[in-house]
């Protein structure tokens, strides 16, 4: 089981590099282009997210793989897990349906190795 809760956090991590980085790196128009974010609106926010993102990624791997502070990769998981909650309403509000495709097996799988992970620290 270990080994296939190391491959979900590994999954977990690679699928939120990307857009972490890009609402990092992407410009304001490139926001307002892709629908992300409304002409007069802050990209703070967008950045915000990008950045708890790729911290994420970080956390959830490297405490339970170093050792210290394990709680912080379930942690990182519940964090995933709200992060595509979120989305999730986003999307419904917006009639995408289309993503809850994508959203909706990422949201269990955060929520398997949040469970799993904290079970063994019981």
């Amino acid at each position: 089981m270990n080994i296939i809760l190391w491959i979900m956090q590994g999954l977990l991590s690679v699928f939120f590099i990307m857009p972490g980085y890009g609402k990092i790196t992407g410009s304001k128009e490139q926001h307002v282009a892709d629908g992300h974010l409304k002409p007069n609106k802050s990209i703070l926010p967008i950045r915000i997210l990008g950045v708890l993102e790729l911290s994420g990624c970080i956390g959830i791997i490297l405490p339970w793989l170093s050792g210290i502070a394990p709680i912080l990769t379930p942690m990182a998981a519940i964090s995933f897990c709200l992060i595509m909650a979120s989305g999730m309403f986003v999307h419904i509000t917006k009639k995408e349906y289309k993503m809850l495709l994508m959203l909706i097996p990422v949201f269990i799988l955060s929520a398997v190795v949040a469970y799993c992970r904290f079970c063994e620290l019981a």
